[in-house]
This record gives C-alpha cells, structure tokens and sequence, in this order.
C-alpha cells in the first residue's frame, strides 16, 4: 500500500493513495456541484494532493488516473 502526505497552510493529509483520490474528488465534485467557487487555500490542498499521488505513480503528468 503505497501512502502519501500532502499539506497546505493548516490543512494535511497523511493517508494511502485510495483514500487521497476518493477525498480529492470529493471535495472537487462538492465544489462543482454547489456552483460555488473553492477557497484558494482549499484548491491548493487538493493541488497538492493530486501532485502527491502523480508522485506515487497513481495520476499521470495530465492528472489522469494511471490503469495498471
């Protein structure tokens, strides 16, 4: 199980690849669907996680999931 750690300012994570990705879209799909536009602080949280899991192999350099 590959885990990764992603911080910005007061928000982190510390967690394994699936649960990165599920949270990653979460919180993007709750953003969208709402209409409302994410806190710079927030987008940059998830930025982060989703350059973490690029460095895990998991996304590719387009941020699209990688099929094994």
């Amino acid at each position: 199980m590959k885990l990764i750690y992603a911080n910005e300012r007061a928000l982190s994570f510390d967690g394994d690849v699936h649960t990165a990705m599920s949270l990653a879209e979460s919180i993007r799909d709750a953003y969208d669907a709402s209409g409302m536009d994410m806190p710079k602080m927030l987008n940059d949280f998830v930025f982060n996680i989703e350059v973490a899991l690029q460095d895990a192999g998991v996304l590719d350099q387009d941020f699209n999931e990688v099929t094994p």
